[in-house]
């Protein structure tokens, strides 16, 4: 089960399969996504968890897990992201030796395939350069790539992040007196309701239902935040967001009415959203991917960078094992 791995610069290394031993502790900020409890919200199936050990220290400084499904080896099933999650301690080249450790063991699981989707590149720059060209060495391909949209959170007031256009929106919306309020999850049917309504009335859909939604949240509560927008009593627009880790809140799914377009809802939502992640010590508010039908969604995109976001790659890399 586990192979040991000198590295005389960085001490001793493991690599390990199966669940991370209970004395040791990440030493990186795990996602949601990965956590063990969400894992088995994606599907049931045997899972091959994967760790890079720092046995002096007690801490993982990597991990990864897949689900084989015939023989295709997922990470994650259905998540946004899954992929290696690693330590800002550990050495390149035990970074690479572990994707290859990796690899091998899940070669003798019969796996014919590899895909790895992996976070925005914004949730960590460096990170994200460094998995990359790695995965690249060892000649993964991009399956499929996406463009992200995430708003560093600053001491700078949400006003001044956007620009003019969107600012004006913005005041339209103060003048209609509008009201922001936190909504608590026990109302969760309300807010998916609404928003389906208002994603139907657009021709769109969802991409869970609400009982696969309602048993995530019920199970990882703690780590859904729910908001919304009334004018008066009438709610008009409203965000369901998950806390993706300490520093990365991500806008789920949000939507507003079609009547409210006149009063351009979902920038004032978007801007007390700013203001709570700043409240809340985040870094990030990840706006989500901008497609439809397979293809950028053009106008999503303009709109999002128009509220002061950054484009942000999200990679899903494959590999055909021979």
């Amino acid at each position: 089960m586990a192979n040991q791995h000198q590295d005389k610069k960085d001490g001793l290394y493991q690599f390990f399969e199966g669940a991370k031993p209970r004395d040791f502790k990440n030493d990186f900020d795990e996602s949601l996504f990965n956590t063990k409890a969400h894992r088995m919200l994606q599907s049931s199936n045997k899972w091959h968890s994967f760790h890079l050990l720092r046995k002096d220290k007690k801490k993982v400084v990597a991990s990864i897990h897949f689900c084989l499904m015939e023989d295709t080896a997922i990470s994650p099933v259905r998540a946004p992201f899954g992929s290696f999650e690693f330590s800002n301690a550990v050495t390149t080249k035990c970074l690479f030796d572990f994707i290859q450790f990796v690899e091998e063991k899940l070669v003798k699981y019969g796996a014919k395939k590899i895909l790895i989707k992996c976070p925005p590149e914004k949730y960590g720059v460096n990170h994200h350069n460094k998995l990359s060209v790695l995965l690249f060495n060892h000649q993964y391909q991009i399956g499929n790539a996406e463009l992200g949209a995430c708003v560093q959170i600053s001491t700078t007031p949400f006003e001044e992040v956007i620009d003019g256009w969107e600012r004006r929106k913005l005041k339209q919306s103060l003048k209609a007196n509008l009201n922001f309020k936190i909504i608590p999850t026990g109302h969760l049917n309300e807010v998916y309701d609404f928003i389906l309504a208002c994603r139907e009335e657009r021709d769109q859909t969802l991409s869970m239902t609400y009982k696969e939604l309602n048993a995530t949240v019920k199970k990882l509560q703690s780590h859904f935040v729910l908001f919304g927008v009334y004018q008066a009593t009438d709610l008009i627009a409203a965000s369901i967001a998950i806390k993706v880790n300490k520093k990365v809140l991500y806008n789920f799914y949000s939507a507003h009415t079609k009547s409210s377009d006149p009063l351009s809802p979902v920038v004032f939502l978007l801007g007390e959203m700013y203001h709570w992640c700043s409240k809340h010590r985040f870094d990030i508010l990840d706006l989500g991917t901008s497609a439809w039908g397979g293809k950028p969604n053009f106008s999503l995109i303009d709109f999002k960078l128009r509220l002061g976001a950054a484009l942000a790659m999200k990679l899903t890399f494959e590999k055909i094992l021979t």
